[in-house]
């Protein structure tokens, strides 16, 4: 393990000192909740501020976003070069897309966390309080989860050009129908029952339900789901995982 933990120290590293992507991981949840929060304050009602409502949900859509790091991270001409002597040493071949996934979900997890936290103390966003740990663990799993498809887009189409094309349709799309830009239900019946089949929109309203009504009863089925889900991506990626593909 003393090797695996290199590999994730240097990969970890690697994103760290990207400051493109630091100033885009917490600028990003930040600047869409002000923005979509301004042009939309007031249309909430009391209970729930615009900036309540998009503090949370461009979380969310920031955390479909980790597989777009991820992607970067795993076939980048910048670090993939100095991998390829990984690839040739005496050492698991899975070392590489795990340490990738590890390393993207925490550097996701805590420049997320530092904007949400700006984001609170700027527009006095509502996370749940007492209900903050449900929240934040039910988004790192989400998180998790996509650190791990970014990987297996770039084990299925070999380029991290395609693979990125894919997971921008992807995020894209289950931002739209799970409502995190403005409750779907104003688009009608049907696109609700749509919206339902998507997990992000099962992750959002229970988000909603363990902030405003500390109902918790959502948590450990959906934790479990996402930690399913993550696995199955990550037994996938092991068995698509090639080196040759790599060079």
């Amino acid at each position: 393990m003393y090797r695996f933990m290199t590999i994730l120290k240097r990969d970890t590293l690697n994103l760290i000192i990207n400051p493109m992507w630091v100033i885009l991981c917490i600028a990003f949840p930040f600047l869409f909740t002000a923005i979509l929060g301004l042009l939309t304050e007031g249309l909430y009602g009391s209970t729930v501020s615009s900036y309540d409502y998009y503090g949370v949900t461009m979380l969310l859509f920031s955390s479909l976003y980790a597989g777009t790091y991820s992607a970067n991270s795993f076939l980048e001409e910048r670090i993939k070069q100095p991998n390829l002597r990984i690839i040739f040493s005496p050492i698991p071949s899975w070392f590489i897309p795990i340490s990738k996934i590890i390393a993207t979900f925490l550097f996701t997890g805590i420049f997320f966390s530092l904007s949400s936290g700006i984001a609170f103390l700027a527009f006095n966003v509502n996370f749940g309080g007492k209900m903050l740990p449900y929240v934040w663990l039910l988004i790192l799993a989400l998180d998790f989860l996509f650190s791990c498809i970014g990987v297996l887009m770039c084990c299925i189409f070999k380029s991290e050009g395609a693979a990125n094309q894919v997971l921008s349709i992807l995020t894209a799309l289950l931002g739209f129908l799970s409502g995190l830009f403005f409750p779907i239900a104003s688009l009608g019946k049907t696109m609700v029952t749509i919206s339902e089949v998507s997990p992000v929109t099962k992750v959002l309203d229970a988000i909603f339900a363990f902030i405003y009504d500390q109902n918790v009863s959502q948590f450990f089925p959906l934790l479990l789901l996402l930690s399913a889900l993550s696995f199955a991506t990550i037994v996938l990626i092991i068995f698509l995982f090639n080196e040759e593909d790599y060079v």
